[in-house]
């Protein structure tokens, strides 16, 4: 050994079991930021997939722009794909209805469009048709059909392909007629308008490249259209709620940094608390402070090089069995999601995060390492040191001795109880913090809502002519497991304190009303039920309508006064901008416009339903009614859930685990750092069950000091998050999150209780004599 700091690798060596500890929190401080951005990372490439799949592949498109200037946005360094596309055609091939569209190859697979056999039409004659059109008239490729457009004239077009119906044409039962750009310019004559989509590179600075088109070209707010989701979860959003969210993830990773630093510190403080006999040798040696410094600091680097590798294989771990996960539940979906794919932003940052953590959790232990004074060495009881020792200990007039010694080492060193009690803390202010992200996913996705509808049948118009005969045929079809109707009259004019304004008045029969008390924000939902003229609002940034207000309603069957009983977060209906969405009874509804049948009939399918259990319920719509599938649509919005839900609830857990070890391993580093005490206590007398009790004293007294502190700092940072995420977007009000905390606290107190268990038993073990002279 040519130096002193040579002592370190012999240190590690006699000493595994203690520097073992250290290693598994630095694992554990790595695995955890390793995880979210490998978790964060595989949710952002899930959630863009179900985007993509939704709503195509662009980031931003423009409206009225001439050729050249869409072929300079093409030639552009950050463009990827770019082309035309147009859907402003309608016509009629046969007896059926289709959408006459079009547009270039590139950028029309990009939406969706998938030709699943033959090939995209390269003249202006040629055309690609629905599959399921094609099926239902007997088509094949290379046919001729005659198509009638809405401006009278008639065309024939080869079909070169199919492609698959979009989930809009599901969802809208409709079928569409494919053109390339040519042919969709030839038939409009220059009439029609046109839009140019736009995909950016990945890692294009997007918004520079935004910005720049439209200054260059002189474009207005009008002819940009931007792709908030995509454009949001590639960090490049300027929506002032996608704001928030990345506000909101800077927050977080603060947390989770202090979170792995505090859990650190606390390990490396005890490790220097045990050695302060050791430090004064040195010091006696000759070693000065700054030397003693960097023995502290180079002895939890080198145990870096150990803890680092193991967290992040642990944390990849972690993140490919998720990706693995998702497409388990969802493989139509999730198919491209890449299993094996090693996150480089998760590993960079696992690995700076974890070198970070232990040099910040070190510098306060090197430091109180380097202030240990020779004559430590000399005493031979480091408890002398004036770092270490008690002021007072509590009256044992009024408590037990052994309460009271417990509560006194509790709080006899100040760092230590800081450390301690932060551990407790952020373990709880992480978890409440996350736990808002769950509030978000059940406001944010609809496809698991108890009212999404499986199947649809909605009328022409809106209008409510549906008759509630439908509605029991339905019911009772094989492989139906729900049906309910809604009425529903829009733009229809109010006046009220507020002024005038615009409402879509829609009716929920009992059923609905039991899924709208999920979402109520304020008021009460049973007066609406039972009282005929009170309604529910729904909330939004243009309602002003509150719980107690009246307003006059005026339609058809004349005017009414109406009373607001309640205001709801969310509803399934989505109301146009400057149009309030309000919630009334059937009967309500019936009474104030006189309409007695429904606008739209949805349906929830069993899990057994088969096609031919569609295929009856198509037969119930009529030529004038549209037949509505949205599995398909909400299989893809499921799986967006599932994403995230794999995301947050992770997370959660691994909060909890890492609260669980922290707690057992700052109690086990405890009882070993006062072995020697122990000892000396246990030798005048101190039996095993009040040795017991002051130790669980102890633990008590850090958690009830950390539980204290994690609340006073949680509740206004889940505040903070919660109107952040929840009420700026869907108005609901913060609430104490009562569940969360019952979690969190139970699980604290159950770990605080479990991590005494343990180190007592091995004290009982051990005799007076080994526990004296332990070192």
């Amino acid at each position: 050994m040519n130096s002193y700091l040579g002592l370190i690798k012999e240190y590690g060596k006699i000493h595994k079991k203690k520097t073992r500890i250290t290693i598994i929190c630095i694992a554990i401080a790595v695995c955890l930021v390793t995880a979210i951005f490998g978790l964060a990372e595989a949710m952002i490439q899930a959630q863009t997939i179900g985007q993509i799949k939704a709503n195509g592949y662009w980031h931003v498109a423009f409206k009225n722009i001439d050729a050249e200037t869409a072929s300079l946005i093409q030639n552009r360094p950050e463009t990827e794909v770019a082309g035309w596309l147009s859907t402003t055609q309608e016509g009629t091939l046969g007896k059926e209805a289709i959408a006459i569209m079009g547009g270039d190859e590139a950028i029309s697979g990009n939406m969706g469009l998938t030709v699943n056999s033959g090939r995209f039409p390269q003249s202006a004659k040629e055309a690609l048709l629905d599959e399921q059109l094609v099926n239902e008239r007997g088509i094949s490729l290379n046919d001729t059909v005659e198509v009638l457009l809405s401006d009278g004239s008639t065309h024939d077009f080869v079909i070169t392909g199919t492609y698959s119906n979009t989930l809009s044409q599901k969802k809208d039962d409709t079928h569409g007629l494919f053109l390339s750009y040519g042919g969709i310019r030839e038939i409009s004559n220059g009439t029609s308008g046109y839009t140019y989509y736009v995909q950016f590179k990945s890692g294009a600075d997007m918004r520079n490249a935004i910005d720049t088109i439209k200054e260059n070209f002189n474009l207005s707010d009008k002819q940009v259209s931007e792709n908030p989701a995509l454009l949001g979860l590639t960090g490049q959003s300027r929506d002032s709620y996608m704001v928030s969210i990345y506000i909101t993830a800077v927050i977080l990773f603060i947390l989770v940094l202090a979170a792995g630093t505090l859990m650190i510190a606390s390990s490396i403080n005890m490790s220097v608390r045990e050695r302060v006999q050791f430090f004064g040798l040195m010091r006696c040696l000759g070693a000065s402070t700054s030397q003693v410094k960097k023995y502290v600091l180079l002895e939890s680097i080198r145990l870096c090089l150990f803890g680092i590798p193991i967290g992040l294989i642990v944390g990849m771990v972690i993140t490919m069995a998720s990706s693995a996960f998702l497409r388990y539940v969802n493989s139509t979906y999730f198919s491209n999601m890449p299993i094996f794919d090693l996150s480089l932003i998760s590993l960079v940052s696992g690995t700076l995060v974890g070198f970070l953590t232990v040099t910040l959790a070190a510098l306060s232990p090197a430091n109180k390492a380097a202030k240990v004074s020779p004559q430590c060495a000399v005493s031979g009881n480091a408890e002398k040191s004036t770092m270490f020792t008690a002021k007072s200990a509590l009256n044992i007039k009024l408590i037990k001795p052994e309460t009271s010694l417990g509560i006194s080492h509790a709080l006899s060193d100040k760092k230590n109880i800081l450390l301690m009690t932060g551990s407790f803390a952020i373990s709880i202010i992480l978890f409440l913090s996350f736990s808002v992200m769950v509030d978000f996913m059940g406001q944010g996705i609809r496809a698991l809502k108890p009212y999404t509808p499986d199947i649809s049948i909605v009328s022409s118009a809106n209008s409510n002519s549906l008759v509630k005969e439908v509605l029991k045929k339905a019911q009772n079809i094989s492989g139906v497991k729900r049906t309910f109707g809604r009425m529903f009259e829009g733009n229809l004019s109010i006046t009220s304190a507020h002024g005038d304004a615009k409402i879509n008045l829609i009716s929920y029969d009992e059923n609905q009303f039991k899924w709208a008390k999920q979402e109520l924000v304020s008021g009460n939902i049973n007066t609406v039920i039972n009282k005929n003229n009170t309604v529910l609002v729904v909330h939004s940034d243009n309602s002003n309508l509150q719980v107690g207000d009246t307003f006059t309603i005026k339609t058809a069957h004349g005017k009414n006064t109406v009373y607001v009983a309640g205001v709801l977060s969310n509803s399934s209906f989505v109301s146009e901008a400057n149009i309030q969405t309000v919630i009334c009874s059937e009967q309500t509804f019936q009474g104030l416009t006189g309409e007695q049948g429904y606008s739209v009939i949805d349906m929830q399918l069993a899990r057994n339903a088969s096609e031919d259990t569609v295929t009856q319920l198509r037969r119930l719509t009529s030529s004038e009614q549209i037949f509505s599938d949205r599995r398909e649509a909400n299989s893809g919005a499921k799986a967006a859930y599932y994403s995230f839900a794999l995301f947050i609830y992770g997370f959660l857990v691994i909060i909890a685990s890492i609260t669980v070890f922290n707690i057992i391993n700052s109690m086990n580093n405890s009882v070993s750092n006062r072995k020697n005490r122990y000892g000396v206590m246990k030798a005048i007398g101190m039996t095993g069950k009040q040795l017991h009790h002051m130790v669980i004293v102890e633990a008590a007294t850090y958690a009830i000091c950390g539980c204290l502190a994690g609340l006073i700092i949680s509740l206004p940072i889940h505040r903070l998050i919660f109107q952040m995420m929840i009420t700026s977007k869907w108005g609901l009000n913060w609430q104490v999150p009562f569940g969360m905390l019952a979690i969190i606290i139970g699980i604290t107190i159950l770990s605080t209780v479990l991590s005494v268990i343990r180190p007592v038993k091995t004290l009982n073990k051990m005799s007076v004599t080994d526990i004296v002279n332990t070192q």
